[in-house]
């Protein structure tokens, strides 16, 4: 009998269609964060002019069919996929969906991942990507926990 991953993380880049503008990544975001909760996933997402990287986690059947439906969605193009695997534990716990734009992270931390200037998702590889968005968690945390002491 196989036995199946109680947790899988998938790791994709992707950029926004003509379609989607800052107003609709609001909406996105708003409707992910309540809809990933209930489905059991986790992640995070950053994006840069460049476009997404994004890592979701969860349940294998729950992650497959938001990565299908992800890419399906118009406003999404050029859809890659970095990496998919089961996951001892989940990285991005606290988070049913957080959001980072790559220049509000630290310099410093970037280059430490290997990404100079401007985070172009496609230049990344699969451990590369997970240790970044991990990094860039961590420091959204520290952040958002420094503002108001509950890292929500």
């Amino acid at each position: 009998m196989v036995e199946r991953a109680a947790v899988v993380q998938l790791v994709y880049a992707s950029r926004m269609s003509r379609k989607c503008g800052p107003r609709e990544l609001e909406n996105i975001l708003r409707v992910s964060r309540r809809n990933n909760q209930a489905m059991g996933i986790t992640g995070v997402l950053c994006y840069s002019p460049c476009g997404f990287l994004q890592c979701l986690e969860g349940p294998p059947e729950a992650v497959n069919e938001l990565y299908r439906r992800i890419v399906r969605d118009d406003r999404n193009k050029d859809v890659t996929l970095i990496s998919y695997g089961p996951a001892n534990r989940r990285a991005f716990v606290r988070w049913s969906m957080a959001c980072v734009r790559s220049d509000e992270a630290d310099a410093a931390l970037l280059e430490k991942r290997g990404v100079k200037g401007e985070l172009d998702p496609y230049a990344v590889g699969p451990r590369q990507a997970l240790g970044l968005l991990a990094d860039i968690a961590r420091e959204r945390a520290a952040f958002l926990e420094a503002q108001n002491g509950d890292g929500a």
